[in-house]
């Protein structure tokens, strides 16, 4: 099979001037590798046909079929009469699969090495680090491709690999071991160093999406463990070949073979340009990239790199001591490897369905512009036309003038029959509509909430094939950060309350690379119904007391209002002054309660801190002394929950009469932690108390004439406000 040959093949080929002979060893690895791929091409056959159905369909291509001989899409050539009406409801239902599937980002744990704290926040950074690396490699936007694999083929593949060529810069000082180097340098000999170091790359991992048309397996694997060896092939461009490899420049783009190019014609297929027809993987070569597990033949593994005859890279050993492979499936099979999609189930109601509403078009043209019936000879042929008015003349000695025939009117069961084809399609997708968003008015929202999880119980299986990939994924990225990144990276995550946390993270921090995944952690939330139950939770208890203010914080915790959070005042500038206290209070220290404080952010932050170890190290006067300032955070909280403004104390006192520390600003606690002056009930502070809760007139005293606590504007503000 030729490759399309474009303007950059052309111009390597005037300048080829060198040719290369493979050496014996060679051909028989480019020869090797070319037969284990064409033994997975041939045990992979129904899954290529199906594949390729199921990418017709997806795109709308809907009235072709598969050639078994030329291994071809087909389509037939209809008169121009012939309607062929595509109604494409794959399209949406695997869209909505995969929106649901990949709704959220994924909940990752880190599994500690140990129950020992430090090996606890070891595995919390490393949860920050899966967090950056799913932002920084595209995660969202390729497991949503993935998932579309998953439908359409059933099958999907991700390839985990280091890639030397991203990252940062940084400067690369290589350590020399040499003795006698080692032993002249103690001597106060100086070797000196380069003017210029040398600047390399950190490499970052990198994630490949790939469908069962580009990966090979070995044809007897029950499942990734039982795999012995597997290949990714590759179209590259010529420029990447000779850049990336030394024999690469030996490489002829021009000649490829029949194996190369199997499962290649497909992708070839659909992207091919329409207008133009030309092929995308013009100026392109076939890499076959060959892994096999340690064996007998090849203790430590065996990997190698071809193109054509020509052996681009070839090593005794398996990079990253397993196969790079991770798999996701939509449907399993006991005792196969690959998986089933959703969209060959859906192929026959979708025909039907495109051909009911064919047929009625068809009708409805009929009755447009019906059929005539006429004498032979008796009428010209192209006088019948759809245009409005027409005199039609006709030759009289015929029998009798034509006359239109009135099409059969269609069955009152046709449109029954597509409904009944749209509702297998929905049932055989397990796509309803909850899941489409289409609920009827008159449910309630619990009701909807119910409807959601029972929904989610079909893609069950779907969710946690997905869900085990990402884990095993994840874990790779954790192994290769510490074996390849060589110096301290800085990443930047979004945090819990949509708050940014920035940290230096060292490959030496990971103990180990276990990861799991919170269970349904990637599906829709809804967020609706959930917040309706943390409500109801929050109003009768279940969350603790009401009345209570780090109960409220939980509630909007659980609510997930991170959006929303300046407006209840868990402000970051709070947390950060309630942070400071804590370490004042640590060493001693009696910090002021300031009656304007967020006291509900400080009281969340005082509480997380009495709960951890530090807490309970301290001495038992501290212990007590921090105790006492959140007593009085409490205290102030339940004041503005009473309506009484945090200012009221100090007006009523009066600035000769202000309590101490309060000049300031500040509320002295007093000795031994007496009650702040500001905090305190204005009757115990000698002046007016002011409107502390109601009462009569004369409780207030109030000796105006509207109301209490109003002045009397006829006799003055004096007499209104004794």
């Amino acid at each position: 099979m030729t490759q399309t040959t474009g303007a950059i093949t052309k111009e390597y080929s005037e300048k080829r001037t060198d040719t290369y002979s493979p050496t014996e060893k060679e051909s028989k690895t480019a020869d090797f590798v070319r037969e284990q791929w064409q033994a997975s091409e041939d045990s992979k056959r129904a899954i290529v046909e199906n594949t390729w159905l199921g990418l017709a369909f997806y795109t709308g291509r809907q009235w072709s079929r598969y050639n078994r001989v030329t291994r071809l899409l087909s389509e037939d050539n209809p008169p121009p009469w012939r309607v062929r009406m595509v109604l494409n409801y794959i399209l949406p239902t695997i869209e909505t699969l995969a929106g649901k599937l990949t709704e959220n980002r994924p909940g990752f744990i880190a599994v500690p090495a140990s129950d020992d704290e430090d090996d606890a926040e070891a595995a919390r950074q490393s949860e920050r680090l899966l967090m950056f690396l799913w932002h920084e490699l595209g995660m969202q936007r390729k497991i949503h491709e993935a998932v579309k694999w998953m439908a359409i083929s059933g099958t999907a593949f991700f390839k985990c690999w280091w890639d030397t060529a991203l990252g940062e810069d940084y400067e690369f000082e290589e350590e020399r071991v040499d003795d006698t180097i080692e032993y002249l340098e103690g001597l106060g000999v100086d070797f000196g160093k380069a003017e210029t170091p040398e600047t390399r790359k950190t490499g970052l991992p990198v994630v490949d999406v790939l469908s069962p048309l580009e990966v090979g397996w070995d044809p007897g694997a029950k499942d990734m463990d039982t795999c012995r060896w597997m290949i990714h092939a590759n179209m590259l461009h010529v420029d990447e070949v000779r850049d990336r490899w030394k024999k690469g420049k030996h490489i002829d783009p021009n000649m490829s073979s029949d194996t190369d190019q199997y499962s290649q014609q497909i992708l070839r297929e659909f992207s091919r340009n329409t207008a133009t027809n030309e092929s995308p993987l013009m100026d392109r070569v076939m890499v076959l990239e060959y892994f096999e597990r340690p064996s007998p033949r090849h203790p430590e593994g065996y990997y190698a790199i071809i193109s054509g005859s020509i052996v681009l890279e070839e090593q005794e050993f398996l990079p990253y001591k397993k196969l790079p492979f991770v798999i996701a499936r939509h449907n399993t099979v006991p005792g196969k490897l690959a998986g089933e999609g959703i969209v060959t189930p859906l192929i026959p109601a979708q025909k039907e369905l495109n051909k009911s509403v064919s047929q009625r078009i068809e009708n409805k043209n009929l009755h447009a512009q019906p059929k005539w019936r006429a004498e032979k000879g008796s009428v010209d042929r192209q006088s019948f036309t759809d245009e409005p008015g027409e005199i039609i003349f006709y030759n009289r000695t015929a029998a009798r003038p034509p006359e239109p025939l009135p099409p059969p009117p269609l069955s009152p069961e046709h449109r029954l029959l597509e409904k009944e084809q749209i509702e297998h399609i929905t049932n055989l997708s397990g796509i309803s509509d909850v899941a489409r968003g289409d609920i009827p008015s008159q449910i309630s929202g619990r009701a909807i909430g119910l409807m959601s999880d029972m929904d989610t119980t079909r893609h069950g299986p779907t969710v946690r094939e997905l869900e085990y990939a990402v884990e095993r994924m994840s874990e790779m990225w954790l192994w290769m950060w510490r074996e390849y990144m060589p110096i301290p990276a800085t990443i930047q995550v979004i945090g819990t309350g949509h708050a940014l946390e920035v940290l230096e993270f060292h490959a030496s921090q990971i103990k180990t690379t276990r990861v799991r995944i919170q269970s349904n952690s990637m599906l829709p939330k809804m967020a609706s119904y959930r917040r309706e139950q943390v409500m109801q939770m929050y109003q009768v208890g279940m969350l603790g007391n009401p009345q209570d203010p780090a109960t409220a914080m939980k509630a909007r915790k659980l609510m997930e209002f991170g959006d929303v959070d300046p407006l209840h005042g868990d402000l970051t500038k709070d947390r950060n002054y309630a942070k400071e206290e804590n370490y004042i209070l640590r060493a001693g220290g009696v910090p002021d309660v300031s009656p304007w404080e967020d006291h509900i952010t400080h009281i969340d932050v005082h509480l997380d801190f009495m709960k951890t170890v530090d807490f309970r190290l301290l001495p038992t006067e501290i212990q007590a002394n921090i105790e006492r300032h959140v007593a009085w955070h409490y205290y102030a909280e339940s004041q503005q929950r009473q309506g009484v403004p945090w200012w009221q104390p100090y007006v009523d006192a009066g600035v000769e009469g202000m309590p101490p520390g309060a000049e300031d600003g500040g509320l002295d606690v007093g000795e031994g932690g007496a009650a702040p002056g500001g905090m305190a009930p204005p009757q115990q502070q000698g002046g007016s108390p002011g409107l502390m809760g109601g009462g009569t007139p004369e409780l207030n005293e109030a000796v105006g004439t509207r109301g209490p606590g109003r002045p009397d504007y006829e006799a003055g503000f004096e007499a209104g406000s004794r």
